[in-house]
């Protein structure tokens, strides 16, 4: 298949090498499972893993502490009371948000402080009837601020930030889920991570991060894990693992690997319920356990228990592995030679709560081996019960002592010891940052995998005319699902119609699909979001209803799965499906951009899909659309060679010293540079980069498409068209000609209508009462224009005119707030990559951009690198009606976006609508003006042949662009023909001799010639 390919990286079983009977510490030597990728239907390349087991003792062990740092720890643990040490186990909770000091959930946090002695808190999220409510940055910072200073020892705060910081905060770092990183197929990627999620954490008084997920996900029906895990390989998901764990542990935070021995294999959530492993022990050691080894190996602080049952570990089927002394003991501790902190998940899952009482479960739980009890669902009634074991000798003194230390020992390596509290001037400058979320948006576009593409759809073309239909169907209770998505694709599509259901607010059986004949292509977008105390991961049974509907309409549908990829096997009517591995804004985010080829599709499926033959390592692979302009073949420019004719001859006429042109033809561009800067004999030659002043199509360039930008309504303030200038420019109403002044409309203005004089020398002392003193400055001019009597009545004529694009430049930097140039560049330069396209070019480049006149009357000295147009000059050298400089392949790019309605290198400058309403004939010109434009005219400088929807406009200095969208070409012509002298008036024959003999070269000149 041409373009694409689909490819499977074959993921091997890791083999094991038995216990060796030395006592050296674990070491996981489980290779690269992932092979080189290969075309399906060639030989795979298997590589072996080997992966050796050893007893573990100092290689688990936590980082030793300097000596300072150990004496702290013991010093404080003989200082402590029992009570203290007990409440040094128990982790409680609180949410980041604005708390008042008299609020409940204050007084309760003050009480785990200073009644129970709490070890930490966990920053969580809450619920809502508009569903989850995150924390926030600031208040997290300041309320761990509180809390530390409330409390005597240092706390140690902790979060679960398997997705980034933004999985409880607000505004943190999104990242995709783990078997997106996986799909990805780049192992550092957790490492970056690992180390943005321990940044950010630190940055709010977060210490502890609960993640990453080391389950193996070999169970296709896991409600819990899913998406959550890196995949079904356990040598794959080791390495991932390790990585994350280097990323925190490197760079400030404690990471947890969880959930111990391996939540992987479960057909039920343990929220709810015990779920069960049934694997035997060898299969354990060689699967389950693979990715805890590796952590220990990359130095992982601390372990999170799993709330599951385990046969072949713990016989008593009521007993899971929280709570069981074989697992976490002789397991984990002995056998695993773990020495850092074993942590119990939280201990509020109907895993524990089902089956045992809140002190009794926290009991047990230490009595087990684990130092951490996480989010007891009473914490008073666990800190009584484990008061009473240490009294009655069921947890001994020695044992709590151990783990009590192991807690000290943790914040000590945190320096918390030495500071805990946190900088709040520096949050916004360590968290949430732009440079960290276009890592994690890079991560994220790289993990997209498609896993069918039957009818060839992908990539979508964003430079054609595309109705849309968006369907977001929400597994979850959502208000607005989709939101993301659908602010990518309004950008891509001419035209969106969304629909939306989730499980609570618009069920799928209230929603009705539009006519067929409304929109061209639909996106069917499933967000299955892996949640606890839901018991699924499916889709439900009305969305997958009317998601069958749109099936059968006829019209081509896409399908974009955002969650599990396992749902595929249940649409077996999608012909196109794109798997996102997640419903975060990354992954809403991506998806769009594989959808229309903005970037590349490589990702490789993590897990095998039963049912449909897709096996681990499989994703078809799809190339970048880059959506610019690319160079015409070695027969196309050969085809235009008498064009260049036209032009070597014009120089060798002296109608100008040099030139650059470029010629796009159906997103192909010929570009040719001709000359020299100037007459000289040494001069040196032109190239296709040479700078030159484009003049007035400063005008169409830069403020043309700012005035159609501003006409779409996206700034603060819209452009109306048709509203009275006076509106925007007060001292309009106070010149001469009244009654036809309160006539002139921003429309006049554009078709150039307004009645105002083609241009007046302001930068000239005349005998004239407007310019009895010359203009110096912007506001100058703007007077003298707003003193100038009108020629004519508004809208009777078309007189070209510079002074009402002066004005039309006014009118935008009010409305804005902004300048001319700050606005072009942001909005139209960099978005189109137009590096060489500016105003008031710096003066290290002046000698290597095209001269233009020797000014004898004003400046008295050659132009090269200012501004020629004096009153552009006299302004200050940024105008709406001339100023800018540019080059072939910038204005190529810039034409091309216009071609293509709008967009270019994936960037939407204007919409299709926009760009089709001002290039429209006005009929307020007669017809020969768009809005800013000009069209072709009998005897005009665009010659013969471009068709009737063709726009064009030409510039002072020399400069020409003609663009014709019925053929999907462009001409882009420029010259310096001011160069020695403006009476030098040749070009005037050359550009209709150049259009001419373009269009003849490329098989239009049959057209019926005007």
């Amino acid at each position: 298949m041409k373009g694409r390919s689909a490819r499977i990286l074959h993921l091997i079983p890791l083999t094991m090498i038995v216990f060796l009977c030395d006592r050296e510490a674990v070491n996981l030597m489980a290779h690269n499972a992932r092979s080189q990728s290969q075309s399906a239907s060639e030989k795979s390349s298997k590589k072996t893993i080997a992966a050796g087991e050893k007893t573990a003792t100092a290689k688990s062990a936590p980082r030793r502490l300097p000596p300072a740092a150990s004496q702290w720890v013991e010093t404080t643990l003989r200082k402590m009371t029992t009570d203290e040490k007990i409440g040094q186990l128990l982790f409680t909770t609180y949410h980041g948000s604005f708390t008042a000091t008299d609020a409940p959930a204050y007084q309760q946090m003050m009480h785990d402080v200073k009644d129970l002695h709490v070890g930490g808190f966990i920053n969580v999220t809450e619920g809502s009837p508009l569903g989850i409510v995150k924390s926030q940055a600031y208040p997290t910072a300041v309320l761990t601020n509180q809390l530390q200073a409330k409390s005597k020892l240092p706390l140690l705060i902790g979060a679960d930030f398997e997705r980034g910081a933004a999985m409880r905060l607000d505004e943190g770092t999104s990242f995709p889920t783990a078997m997106a990183l996986a799909a990805a197929g780049n192992p550092r990627d957790a490492y970056t991570m690992g180390k943005v999620t321990a940044r950010e954490a630190r940055a709010v008084g977060i210490q502890w991060i609960y993640a990453p997920v080391a389950d193996v996900n070999n169970n296709p029906g896991n409600p819990i894990i899913n998406t959550r895990s890196f995949g079904e390989n356990p040598a794959r998901v080791a390495e991932f693992v390790a990585e994350f764990v280097r990323g925190v542990e490197e760079n400030g935070g404690l990471a947890t690997a969880k959930h111990f021995p391996g939540h992987g294999d479960t057909a039920s959530d343990s929220h709810l319920d015990l779920p069960v492993i049934h694997a035997d022990k060898e299969r354990l050691k060689r699967l389950e356990l693979v990715p805890f080894r590796a952590a220990m190996d990359a130095g992982v602080s601390s372990v999170m228990t799993g709330h599951l049952a385990v046969p072949a570990l713990e016989p008593d089927a009521d007993t899971p592995a929280t709570l069981s002394p074989r697992i976490l003991t002789d397991l984990l501790r002995k056998e695993l030679g773990f020495q850092g902190l074993i942590v119990t998940d939280a201990m509020d899952m109907g895993g524990i709560t089902s089956r045992n009482a809140p002190g009794e479960a926290a009991v047990r739980a230490v009595a087990a081996g684990a130092d951490a009890v996480l989010m007891p669902p009473v914490p008073d009634a666990a800190f009584e019960a484990l008061q009473a074991a240490v009294k009655s000798g069921r947890i001994s003194r020695e044992r709590l002592d151990a783990s009590v230390r192991r807690i000290l020992q943790a914040k000590a390596r945190l320096g918390l010891h030495k500071e805990r509290l946190v900088n709040l001037n520096a949050v916004n400058e360590k968290f949430g940052t732009a440079a960290r979320q276009k890592e994690a948006q890079d991560i994220s576009d790289r993990g997209v995998t498609l896993l069918r593409d039957t009818p060839r759809r992908l990539p979508l073309d964003g430079t054609k005319p595309l109705r849309g239909l968006l369907l977001a169907l929400y597994a979850d209770p959502e208000p607005y699902p989709g939101e993301d998505l659908e602010r990518e694709l309004l950008s891509r599509f001419d035209s969106l119609t969304t629909l939306r259901a989730d499980t609570r607010f618009v069920k799928a059986d209230m929603l009705k699909l539009p006519p067929a004949d409304t929109y061209d292509l639909a996106i069917l977008a499933f967000f299955v979001r892996v949640s606890d105390r839901k018991g699924n991961v499916d889709v439900p049974a009305e969305q997958a209803a009317l998601a069958e509907q749109l099936y059968k309409t006829g019209k081509p549908v896409i399908t974009v799965g955002l969650g599990s990829p396992y749902l595929i096997e249940n649409f077996p009517k999608a012909e196109t499906w794109l798997a996102a591995f997640g419903i975060s804004d990354v992954a809403q985010i991506s998806a769009a951009r594989a959808l229309f080829g903005q970037i590349p599709v490589r990702g490789h499926l993590p897990v095998t899909i039963p049912g449909v033959d897709l096996k681990a390592g499989f994703g078809i692979e799809l190339p970048a659309n880059p959506m610019i302009v690319q160079p015409m073949d070695a027969s196309g420019g050969a085809q235009l060679q008498p064009a260049y004719g036209v032009i070597e001859r014009a120089i060798a006429d002296k109608a100008f010293p040099g030139a650059t042109l470029a010629v796009g033809y159906r997103g192909k561009v010929a570009m040719r540079a001709f000359g020299k800067l100037n007459y000289d004999a040494k001069a040196p030659a032109t190239n296709v980069h040479t700078m030159y002043d484009i003049a007035s199509l400063t005008k169409v360039v830069a403020t043309t498409t700012l005035v159609a930008k501003l006409a779409e309504g996206d700034f603060a303030v819209p452009l109306d068209l048709d509203v009275r200038i006076e509106r925007y420019l007060p001292e309009w109403a106070s010149g001469p000609n009244a009654e036809w002044r309160h006539r002139v409309t921003v429309r006049h203005l554009l078709t150039h209508t307004s009645g105002l004089p083609p241009f007046k020398e302001y930068w000239r002392t005349t005998n004239s009462a407007v310019t009895a003193k010359r203009s110096t400055n912007k506001q100058e001019t703007l007077s003298k224009i707003f003193a100038e009597p009108l020629e004519y009545e508004p809208g009777t004529k078309e007189v070209y005119s510079d002074l009402g694009i002066i004005l039309m430049a006014e009118i935008v930097e009010r409305l804005t707030g902004r300048t001319l140039d700050d606005l072009a560049n942001v909005y139209i330069f960099k978005p189109l990559a137009m590096k060489e396209t500016m105003f008031l070019p710096p003066k290290k480049l002046w000698p290597s951009i095209a001269p233009t006149e020797f000014d004898a009357n004003f400046r008295k000295r050659l132009v090269q690198g200012e501004v020629h147009d004096e009153n552009a000059f006299a302004i200050g050298g940024v105008s709406g009606h001339a100023g800018l400089f540019s080059t072939a392949p910038d204005l190529a790019a810039f034409c091309q976006m216009l071609l293509n309605g709008g967009v270019y290198a994936h960037q939407r400058i204007l919409r299709r609508a926009t760009v089709a309403q001002f290039t429209t004939p006005q009929k307020l010109s007669g017809g020969t003006r768009t809005l800013g434009w000009a069209v072709p005219t009998e005897g005009g400088s665009s010659g013969h042949y471009f068709s009737a929807h063709s726009f064009g406009h030409t510039g002072y200095t020399g400069t020409s662009i003609w663009i014709d969208p019925d053929r999907q070409l462009f001409v882009v012509l420029l010259t310096n023909r001011v160069h020695p002298t403006r009476e030098n008036m040749k070009i005037q024959q050359v550009r209709p001799a150049l259009h001419d003999s373009v269009m003849q070269a490329l098989g239009f000149a049959t057209a019926t010639a005007r």
